[in-house]
C-alpha cells in the first residue's frame, strides 16, 4: 500500500525528488509538465527509503517532544535568545486576535482563540517581530566583530532556508532561527556574512568560513536536524 502524498511542480526541478517534512508528510517534487501517473511506480520502488526516513522523523519528534501541528502551544521555547514564553489563551467576543506580552515572559492571546488557524498566524507574526528585534541587531554585532559588512538585512518565514545573501549583500534571515540553539544561529550568521565575499560554495568560501569558525563542519551537520527544534504549527 502506497503512503499518502502531495505533489508540487517546481520550475527549478530537473527530476523527481521525494521530501519528508518534519511533520512526517511526504511531498513529491516534479518538474513542470511531468506525467504524474508515473509517480505511484516511483513510490513503489522507494518504499523502503520512505519507511526509513519516516521512522527517523518520528524518532526525532519523540526525542525532542514536538507537539502535533493541530495543537496550539502552551510554551514558546526561543532557544536562540534564552527565553521560554508561557502562552495563555483568553477567549473574548472581540473580533480577531491580539497577542499581549505580560510580565514574567507570559504571552496572552485575546479574542477568537478557538480559531486554531488564526491563533497560529498571530503567533507566527509575534515570532517574526521577536526575530526582527533580536536577530537583526545580533547579526550586525557579528558583522562588526568579523569585519564582514552587509548592506541590509530582513527577517522572513522561509520554508527551507535558514538564511540567504544576495549579490547586493542583502541578507535574509529565517524567523524560525529563534527556536534553534544560539551556536547554530551564530553559525548561520557567519555563513551568510561569508557569502558577502564569495556568493557560491566553492573551496574559497569554505576556507573563509573555517577562518572565522574552525568548527564549522560540526555546526553545519547540526543544521541538518535543526528543523526538529521548530514547532509544527510554525510550518503549517
Amino acid at each position: 500500500m502506497l503512503p499518502s502524498y502531495t505533489v508540487r511542480e517546481s520550475p527549478k526541478a530537473k527530476h523527481v525528488s521525494l521530501k519528508v517534512s518534519v511533520a512526517g508528510s511526504l511531498e513529491v517534487v516534479v518538474p513542470e509538465g511531468y506525467d504524474q501517473t508515473a509517480i505511484p511506480a516511483i513510490l513503489q520502488r522507494k518504499q523502503r527509503w520512505i519507511k526509513r526516513v519516516t521512522q527517523h522523523v518520528e524518532t526525532r519528534q519523540a526525542l525532542i517532544g514536538i507537539e502535533p501541528a493541530d495543537k496550539l502551544p502552551k510554551q514558546l521555547c526561543l532557544r536562540a535568545i534564552g527565553q521560554a514564553w508561557q502562552v495563555d489563551y483568553c477567549p473574548t467576543q472581540l473580533p480577531g486576535i491580539r497577542a499581549i506580552e505580560q510580565a514574567d515572559l507570559r504571552l496572552t492571546l485575546f479574542g477568537q482563540t478557538l480559531d486554531h488557524h488564526a491563533c497560529s498566524e498571530t503567533l507566527r507574526q509575534w515570532v517574526i517581530g521577536k526575530a526582527q528585534k533580536h536577530l537583526l541587531p545580533w547579526l550586525r554585532t557579528v558583522s562588526q566583530e568579523l569585519e564582514l559588512p552587509f548592506e541590509t538585512a530582513s527577517v522572513r518565514g522561509q520554508k527551507t532556508r535558514w538564511g540567504s545573501c544576495s549579490s547586493r549583500k542583502t541578507i535574509s534571515l529565517n524567523c524560525k532561527l529563534l527556536f534553534l540553539p544560539s551556536d547554530l544561529v551564530r553559525y548561520v550568521f557567519i555563513h551568510e556574512l561569508c557569502h558577502t565575499v564569495h556568493l557560491n560554495h566553492a573551496a574559497a568560501f569554505w576556507s573563509l568560513v573555517a577562518h572565522y569558525e574552525p568548527g564549522y563542519q560540526q555546526l553545519d551537520a547540526g543544521l541538518r536536524d535543526a528543523r526538529y527544534h521548530v514547532p509544527l504549527w510554525m510550518e503549517t
